[in-house]
């Protein structure tokens, strides 16, 4: 019971209300880019909203978990090597995924592939254990009705530039904030050239 209820609260309440504030703060990220891909794009909502409000652009899915319904076709994917040939897409978007995964670097090296120019991350920081936690009991919550992966491998700010390095990244775009005041997790958006 507890697993359905939170599962249509996702779906009703929390998800589309996390579309508004993700349109809002990535939507200026993407201006200049036509093809994207989303990589762990769920059910497409997302991208969904953002095709919307960009106009022109257009946004192809990609997740290793099939939902049922989905607002943009979604292709599946095994994890670790993106169905697309190389330089595809002018922009890659991992939206929340890369703490989902153990070895986040393996999908950037990926997600570097299949782009001409950029890669778009928005995901979580922490400073402290109670960030951690926070954000441990909101991926759980979140995520119970799914099945998704939950390593927590929530990374601080020196981890994030760390991994960028090795992947041969820089950051052009960087941007830190909350939903609103209420929301007890740090997100970080960063825009990524190749």
């Amino acid at each position: 019971m507890f697993v359905q209820l939170t599962k249509i609260l996702n779906e009703y309440i929390l998800s589309p209300q996390r579309w508004k504030y993700l349109v809002k703060h990535l939507s200026p990220y993407l201006n200049y880019s036509q093809k994207i891909l989303d990589v762990g794009a769920g059910d497409g909502g997302l991208a969904n909203e953002l095709a919307k409000k960009l106009g022109t652009i257009s946004i192809t899915g990609v997740d290793v978990y099939l939902q049922l319904k989905t607002f943009i076709p979604i292709t599946q994917y095994d994890g670790k090597t993106l169905p697309f040939p190389n330089n595809s897409f002018d922009n890659v978007m991992i939206v929340d995924v890369l703490h989902h995964d153990e070895q986040p670097e393996k999908i950037l090296k990926e997600a570097r592939r299949v782009s001409k120019k950029y890669i778009l991350i928005k995901d979580h920081f922490w400073k402290n254990s109670i960030d951690f936690s926070l954000l441990k009991w909101t991926d759980y919550l979140g995520n119970l009705s799914y099945g998704v992966n939950l390593p927590y491998n929530y990374l601080t700010m020196t981890a994030w530039q760390k991994l960028f390095r090795l992947n041969k990244l820089k950051i052009m775009k960087q941007s830190t904030f909350r939903y609103n005041f209420f929301d007890p997790c740090k997100h970080v958006i960063f825009l990524l050239r190749k």
